[in-house]
């Protein structure tokens, strides 16, 4: 005998944490009252059909021992008339309905539906009973922003499907139209069951008990040469880009060149572009589709209001729109969306203007007015201790290119997480990948210890590690050198802000905000935006729990340092220290098992600057259309 329920909590638009999303409503079985009872028997000796009418919420907290013995429901908050019938097999039936919201003036807890049915001789009666057992089950009031929507499916026992009818009233809040076009839009449902489309890639992460879990198309997939049909990983190839955003050549071409400059003459349409053309060696990214599902969530403290940090989650990717999917932040800047985007392949190195040359061994050169941070094979990445390469002044070199250039910010770098993620269904990329340059000591001295770019050209667009010349490990993923170890990398578009005191166990948190464009230093005024994520007091401690928001969910922010240098993260967060700060990210030569993409400093002051840290650069076609248009 079939009695389940199957009830869908969503809220639109609802910015948020405080619905309990870290667990669903849990509800007893379905029982038949003995009216139910009664009109069953009649329907099996054939002497009537059945036609269900509505469903019911009501406030009132039964025992379930009464349900049998009801004959209607006492505080009922909500009615609404059956919006679908589906006959599930020979004896039972999936009734379904929908309530929002929109009409309540005040909230309550849903303790118990009933669905009710025409009896011939009694009219309509109470057919089934069940209650919602966990307490947490709450339709809150309109407040005149958020629609919140309970969309419910009552599986139930009939005796005989064929007496059942399966009309229903039209003019219910949801048609049956209504329910379907629903059906589609509710990707949390689907999320929860899972995914089985097999262009669809995921990976559930339980942090609590560090496992991991493919899912959807991923399920038997290895990291590497299976993932290269999925155009998110494949799709991604070294390319030459010149100042102004074009492709004149890609990785493979007779004219592509990780010197900096044309050594072949490459044309484009009608273009050509002669030898000494200088051109940056970048990662095309095509653009993709992402949706993150939160299972269980925790606070992030016991203090009101200090955010969420993850328990179980699960990530997925796709090439194509998917229903409940949404465009990956990368590729949106201001609002504009754009198909690809570009990082670069290599660490970034200084382009001398005066000088009209690449500056290959890191001498203490840079003008911040005119000098352009640079993606080529074979040069010392820039660091600053001397030349002061802050994140601002990084910043500066970066967009100084031209319009579309920045350097690497959150929302590229959380792109690239993502897809490693997936790709290797582990945080581990040091496991997965390659130690990276991470076992030189740190000497008290002036000297940049970094290894020279480029010891990856000849893996080209694939991911794996070589043994420089020097004998270090250098790591690359699909194209981009050195995401973690050598030398630390500023991270733009992402400032915290610490309380102003600040120490281990205190209950205090620091703010994280993010933004796409308009990057600035030590604010969080727009464009940057509040992320709801929230960081306590960590000491350079491996993660063990990520931060998460509703409307950051692609971030990758460790709120939590109590994992191991292998599980479930593998990777350290920092942070320390009071008032504004800054991020940089992956370790440098002496990270160590520290070290990995997700590995993320957050205790700088924007006015800091260290010969171990550099910066990377990214292209974003659409910012140099609108700053162009703008000039």
């Amino acid at each position: 005998m079939l009695h389940q329920v199957l009830l869908t909590l969503i809220s639109l638009r609802y910015k948020k944490t405080e619905r309990k999303i870290s667990k669903m409503a849990e509800f007893s079985k379905l029982y038949l009252t003995k009216r139910g009872q009664s009109l069953v028997a009649k329907i099996m000796a054939g002497a009537s059909n059945i036609q269900f009418t509505k469903v019911s919420t009501s406030s009132k907290v039964y025992a379930e021992s009464a349900l049998e013995g009801l004959l209607a429901l006492e505080n009922v908050q909500q009615s609404n008339n059956v919006t679908k019938v589906t006959i599930s097999n020979g004896t039972s039936v999936r009734v379904e309905t929908a309530f929002t919201n929109e009409k309540l003036t005040a909230g309550y807890y849903l303790r118990c539906l009933g669905l009710y049915a025409k009896d011939p001789d009694l009219g309509e009666i109470l057919y089934a009973v069940c209650v919602e057992t966990s307490g947490l089950c709450y339709m809150p009031a309109y407040n005149g922003v958020t629609v919140s929507s309970a969309y419910i499916q009552l599986y139930t026992t009939v005796g005989n499907s064929d007496n059942v009818s399966l009309a229903v009233y039209s003019g219910a809040y949801a048609t049956v139209e209504d329910i379907q076009d629903l059906e589609a839009e509710i990707a949390d449902l689907r999320a929860y069951v899972g995914y089985t489309d097999s262009d669809i890639y995921g990976v559930e992460v339980d942090f609590a008990n560090k496992k991991f879990t493919r899912l959807a198309g991923a399920v038997g997939m290895a990291g590497g040469t299976p993932f290269d049909k999925v155009r998110a990983m494949g799709g991604r190839k070294r390319c030459n880009l010149t100042d102004d955003g074009v492709v004149v050549a890609y990785q493979g071409d007779p004219a592509f060149s990780s010197s900096g400059v044309l050594t072949q003459v490459a044309t484009v349409g009608d273009t050509t572009y002669p030898v000494g053309t200088k051109v940056q060696v970048m990662v095309e990214q095509p653009k993709f589709y992402y949706k993150v599902v939160p299972m269980v969530l925790e606070r992030t403290s016991d203090t009101a209001d200090q955010g969420w940090k993850t328990r179980k989650v699960r990530y997925y990717i796709s090439d194509t729109p998917k229903t409940g999917f949404k465009v990956h932040p990368q590729f949106i800047a201001n609002g504009k969306e754009n198909d690809y985007i570009y990082k670069s392949a290599y660490e970034g190195s200084l382009w001398d203007k005066s000088a009209s040359a690449y500056i290959l061994d890191d001498a203490q050169v840079a003008d911040f007015a005119s000098d352009m941070l640079s993606s080529i094979a074979n040069a010392k990445p820039a660091s600053g201790l001397t030349q002061n390469l802050t994140r601002g002044n990084t910043r500066k070199l970066a967009q100084n290119r031209g319009h579309g250039w920045e350097q690497q910010y959150t929302a590229t770098l959380a792109g690239t997480q993502l897809l490693m993620l997936i790709e290797y269904g582990s945080f581990n990329m040091q496991t997965n990948i390659g130690s990276g340059v991470t076992n030189k000591p740190w000497k008290e001295d002036d000297i940049n210890y970094a290894e020279l770019t480029g010891a990856t050209v000849n893996l080209g667009n694939a991911s794996g590690a070589v043994t420089n010349t020097d004998g270090f490990n250098v790591v690359s993923y699909r194209g981009e050198e050195n995401l973690w170890g050598n030398i630390w990398k500023w991270e733009d578009g992402f400032n915290i802000k610490n309380p102003s005191t600040f120490a281990a166990d205190d209950g205090q948190v620091g703010v994280v905000y993010v933004a796409d464009h308009g990057f600035k230093d030590d604010t969080g005024e727009a464009p940057y935006e509040d992320t709801g994520i929230r960081v306590p007091y960590v000491n350079w401690s491996y993660i063990s729990a990520f931060g998460y928001s509703e409307a950051y969910d692609w971030l990758f922010v460790g709120v939590e340092g109590k994992g191991n240098s292998s599980i479930p993260v593998g990777d350290c967060v920092q942070n320390v220290n009071p008032g504004w700060r800054v991020a940089r990210s992956g370790a440098g030569w002496d990270g160590g098992a520290h070290a990995g993409p997700f590995c993320l400093y957050l205790s700088d002051s924007s006015g800091y600057r260290s010969r171990g840290i550099s910066g990377r650069s990214v292209y974003i076609p659409s910012r140099k259309k609108e700053l162009d248009e703008a000039a």
